[in-house]
């Protein structure tokens, strides 16, 4: 399995807001602090948001934070929020033509065995909490700076 850009960014948002989860968090500082694209980091958040995670403040002074309690929040909600696709293979892929037109369909054992993997992938990731991921890592300086 492997992972895009975009979660392995998304998991560093979500966890920097569980380190300081009393602070409203700006994109702007973000930027800054992370070295992202505003523009990726926007993106992001909308993500999130909508999937619950994130929880945006509006106006002067708004930004976002968690929408959740870390302890309630895996490692595999933040990775399907912004994960299109986990399809190992094209037949897994929803949608897929190929699905439909398999030759090898309803013989393949192969469909089956990286459904499984896929599967087993996703459960190690629902066992991580983000507050269990943080539980030992100290807080970064630049994370306790502030910008006003």
């Amino acid at each position: 399995m492997r992972l895009n850009q975009a979660s392995d960014f998304a998991l560093r948002l979500v966890m920097q807001c569980a380190m300081q989860p009393d602070v409203i968090h700006r994109i702007d500082q973000v930027v800054q602090q992370q070295g992202f694209s505003k523009g990726h980091v926007m993106k992001l958040v909308n993500q999130l948001a909508r999937a619950g995670i994130f929880e945006t403040v509006r106006g002067r002074g708004g930004g976002f934070r968690l929408g959740r309690f870390a302890k309630d929040i895996s490692v595999g909600d933040v990775v399907r929020a912004v994960e299109a696709d986990f399809a190992v293979v094209e037949c897994l892929r929803t949608g897929s033509a190929e699905t439909k037109n398999c030759c090898f369909l309803p013989a393949c054992r192969l469909k089956p065995l990286m459904n499984k993997a896929s599967s087993a992938f996703l459960s190690v990731l629902d066992g991580m909490t983000i507050e269990a991921a943080i539980a030992d890592l100290p807080v970064p300086e630049a994370l306790t700076m502030s910008f006003d």
